[in-house]
């Protein structure tokens, strides 16, 4: 069984318990921490992150922020917030995601920007963040077909953001 939960791309040093209350300081730890003061948080609860908690995150650090709403590692919804730029969202994974939506009638194309429109959005929310894209790797990440987990995509998606780890 794979990982259920969110994984929260922030500029800050802050436990995301210290802004959001609707995250148990025991269900948060470091994913992994990124160059220029970008770490990851993995948020291990039902709910997803929400547009509203994105929006506390921006308004408190100052920064674009992004989540990830990891689904059995298998495909992920991805909610971004820029502090200019405003939100976008897509997915990763997206035949998975098509598995999971059939059962309610749903599209992926419905829900969620094209390969296309995310990368152009993606691209907009890394440079307001202070980072440089890269339109090729973006492009790659959200076509991508987790092999085997979703979590290798959402790093490659970090990358073609910009978000560099450090190592």
């Amino acid at each position: 069984m794979g990982f259920w939960g969110s994984l929260l791309v922030v500029r800050s040093d802050d436990r995301v318990s210290a802004h959001l209350p609707g995250v148990a300081a025991a269900s948060e730890s470091v994913f992994l921490d990124a160059e220029r003061g970008w770490r990851v948080w993995a948020v291990d609860r039902e709910d997803p992150v929400s547009d509203e908690e994105l929006a506390v995150m921006a308004g408190r650090t100052g920064a674009p922020v992004l989540s990830a709403y990891v689904m059995d590692s298998d495909c992920a919804v991805v909610e971004a917030l820029g502090t200019r730029t405003g939100p976008w969202r897509t997915c990763l994974g997206r035949a998975s995601m098509a598995a999971y939506m059939a059962e309610s009638g749903a599209s992926v194309d419905d829900w969620f920007a094209s390969a296309e429109q995310a990368t152009r959005a993606a691209a907009r929310w890394a440079r307001e963040a202070g980072c440089e894209p890269s339109e090729t790797v973006l492009a790659a990440a959200f076509a991508a077909f987790p092999d085997p987990f979703v979590e290798t995509v959402f790093i490659a998606l970090l990358e073609g953001l910009g978000v560099r780890t450090d190592g």
